[in-house]
This record gives C-alpha cells, sequence and structure tokens, in this order.
C-alpha cells in the first residue's frame, strides 16, 4: 500500500474561546448584531431630525423674534355701511283708478247705442239713449203750461195796477208761474234721464245689450274703466306700521309681462291694524301710461323698506367664542378685540353692531395669531361694499 503524504505546513489550531461556545449561541449573538444595525439604519431620519432641530429651533425663535418686531402678516378690509332694509313681498288684485257699471235711470227701449267695446270716451259723452217721446211730448205739456201761467200773471198784474184786481189775485197768480217752471224742470230731467252719459273719461267695456232690448233702473248695460292709473291693496305686517309712509315706491309684477317691472307709490294706509291676522292693508298707485294692464290682474308688490345704518364687515372678520362675537381692529399697528352683535347677514358682508364705526381696519386673514396689543403688518387694506 501506498503511505499518504504528510503536509509539510504546521495546521492552525482554533481559537480556544470559540471553541467554547456552541453553535446556536454563535448564530443568537450573529443575529443580535444584525437587528443592531437594522435599528440604527431605520433611526437615521430620527437622529438627522435631532441633530437638525437644535438648529432648526434657533432659527424659529429668531423668526418669532422678528415677527414680533416687525408685527404678525395678516389682510385688513375697511368697515363699510349699509342700510338694514327689509323687503316685504304681498300679493293683490289691480283695478282701476275709477270703474262704474252703469244703470238707467228710466224704463224703456234702447232706441242709440253710440260706443262698441274698447272705445275712449271722455265725461259727458252719450253712451246709450231710450225711447223718449213720452218725456219729449211731457216737457212741451208743460211749457205750454208755463207760458199759461206767466199771461195769467200778467193780467192779474194789470188788473191790480188799475185798482180792479186785488194783491192776492196777483199772488196767486204768480204761484202757478212758479209751479209751472217746476213742472218744465222735472219734465226736462225725465227726459235727460233717457239717455246714459259718461260720468269720467274711460274706455268701455262689452255692452251687456243692444238696440231694441227694453231696460229698467235695474238692468246693468256697460262699464267703464279709467285705466290711466291701477290701484293695487296688499297686506303689509303690523311690525313694520311705523316704517311705511304714503309715496314710498314699490315695484309690481304681473304673469302677463314676467320679465318687466312696474314702478308705483303708495298712495293710501290704512287707519286701522286688522286684530285677526296682525296686518294693515296699503294701497299703491301704479302708473298704466302704456295702456298694458288691465283692471282684475294678478300682481305681486315688492315693498323695500328703510331700516337704519350699521357697519359692515366680511363674514370673516367675525370671530366666535364663548358664545360670544367679536372683530379684531387695528390701531397704530396694534390688534384690539371689539365685542360685537351680528344684526343681520348679507350676501357676504355682516351687519354689527358694537363699538366700531365705517372706515376702521379689521382683520380678515390671520386673526389665529393675533392677541391684544400684537403689533401687526399689512398691505393695503381692501373695502366693504356701502349701501
Amino acid at each position: 500500500m501506498a503511505q499518504r503524504r504528510k503536509s509539510s505546513k504546521p495546521r492552525k489550531e482554533p481559537d480556544p474561546e470559540i471553541r467554547r461556545l456552541p453553535g446556536w449561541l454563535q448564530l443568537a449573538v450573529l443575529a443580535v448584531m444584525l437587528g443592531a444595525a437594522a435599528a440604527l439604519w431605520a433611526g437615521r431620519d430620527y437622529v438627522s431630525a435631532v441633530v437638525a432641530g437644535v438648529t432648526g429651533s434657533e432659527k424659529s425663535s429668531q423668526s418669532a423674534n422678528r415677527q414680533t418686531e416687525e408685527g404678525v402678516p395678516v389682510v385688513v378690509a375697511k368697515v363699510g355701511e349699509s342700510r338694514d332694509d327689509a323687503i316685504v313681498g304681498a300679493i293683490g288684485t289691480g283695478r282701476a283708478r275709477q270703474s262704474v257699471m252703469l244703470f238707467p235711470d228710466e224704463t224703456g227701449e234702447i232706441q242709440h247705442v253710440f260706443v262698441a267695446a274698447g272705445d275712449r270716451i271722455e265725461k259727458g259723452q252719450p253712451i246709450m239713449r231710450l225711447d223718449s217721446r213720452e218725456a219729449e211730448l211731457a216737457v212741451q205739456v208743460a211749457k205750454t203750461r208755463l207760458i199759461e201761467a206767466e199771461r195769467t200773471a200778467s193780467r192779474a198784474e194789470q188788473l191790480q195796477r188799475k185798482k180792479i184786481s186785488s194783491q192776492a189775485n196777483v199772488d196767486d197768480a204768480r204761484n202757478l208761474v212758479d209751479r209751472a217752471e217746476l213742472e218744465l224742470q222735472q219734465a226736462e230731467v225725465a227726459l235727460a234721464d233717457h239717455e246714459i252719459k259718461a260720468p269720467f273719461d274711460g274706455v268701455v267695456g262689452i255692452p251687456k245689450v243692444e238696440r231694441g232690448d227694453r231696460v229698467s233702473p235695474s238692468t246693468d248695460v256697460l262699464t267703464i274703466d279709467d285705466r290711466s292709473e291701477l290701484i293695487v291693496e296688499f297686506e303689509v305686517p303690523e311690525q313694520f306700521h311705523s316704517r311705511i309712509k304714503v309715496g314710498q315706491e314699490v315695484d309690481a309684477h304681473t304673469p302677463s309681462y314676467r320679465e318687466r317691472v312696474f314702478e308705483g307709490v303708495i298712495t293710501h294706509i290704512d287707519s286701522r291694524i286688522e286684530p285677526v291676522s296682525r296686518t294693515m292693508t296699503v294701497r299703491a298707485g301704479i302708473p298704466n301710461k302704456d295702456d298694458l294692464l288691465r283692471p282684475g290682474m294678478s300682481f305681486v308688490v315688492d315693498l323695500t323698506i328703510p331700516g337704519k345704518m350699521y357697519p359692515s364687515v366680511p363674514e370673516l372678520a367675525l370671530q366666535w367664542r364663548k358664545g360670544a362675537s367679536y372683530v379684531w381692529r387695528v390701531r397704530d399697528k396694534k390688534a384690539e378685540r371689539v365685542e360685537v352683535s351680528s344684526v343681520k347677514r348679507l350676501n357676504s358682508t355682516i351687519l354689527i353692531r358694537g363699538d366700531i364705526s365705517k372706515g376702521d381696519l379689521v382683520v380678515v386673514e390671520g386673526v389665529h395669531r393675533l392677541r391684544p396689543g400684537r403689533l401687526v403688518r399689512f398691505g393695503e387694506p381692501g373695502a366693504v361694499p356701502s349701501s
């Protein structure tokens, strides 16, 4: 057999300390070392932040000191002024300035109709005439009696001057003349009642009768409307009684002309409040120069009731804390807290009541950094619309 050759290099003996550790313990030590390395790697950002935090806090402190010296940056606006107006809307029905239904004064047959529906007529213009032959005869009889009475009185006066007749006979004759004159006047009035005339300027409605119809004083024949101005009555709540005056303007809308606004004025205010509805009746006149409106139309009337003037601020300027409202006002570049109360909210502004006036500066943005007496800095202030 061949013999194995022995190496000429000396064999390295293992470290006796390592040789004493078991294999599982060596693995545990290795795992701990790897975990520590991973933890250091994951916390590298925190360590960097801690190191940088020292420098950052110093910078923050310097920035805060600079803001304290120069003032906290804010956005301000000038306080405006607006009126606390109230708009009352109501529904009413229009009627003509003057409107009448005509009835004949006498009974008879209609002989003539002088107008048609829609005609414009003037005061005193004839509209209809009844058969007046009997009335005309009565006038002629009355005139004849008056002539006879005047002749009798003339003869009595002549006889009295000749001392033939007494003064009593003359007086009786004069009384007959007076009576004949009255009878003539009655006959003429009866004749005039057979003709219907316009009581005022206006527009004729559709006649309800025709020529040849027999009418009586209870027969309605036609209507006349003076629609140069329409009257609209509507109800206003009692709370506005002291704020409504005759002459105030109103805006009226009607479904017939949806895109058009008809302007009018208040002409009358009722003298009492309705105890059930707690409202009062208000009457407005709406001019109808273009003759577009008709009696009976429905109207929605908007009445603007002027109120008191109040300071107005942007919505962002009003702050709340513990149930109380306030604004930050700027005076001498310093912020001060002013207690106010809200009166009314408009589109983008709020009417307020408090120790604040038009033209004051209030903080709109940056309020969370303010304290009483703190310096502020700002650019050109905005303006709140006034009305």
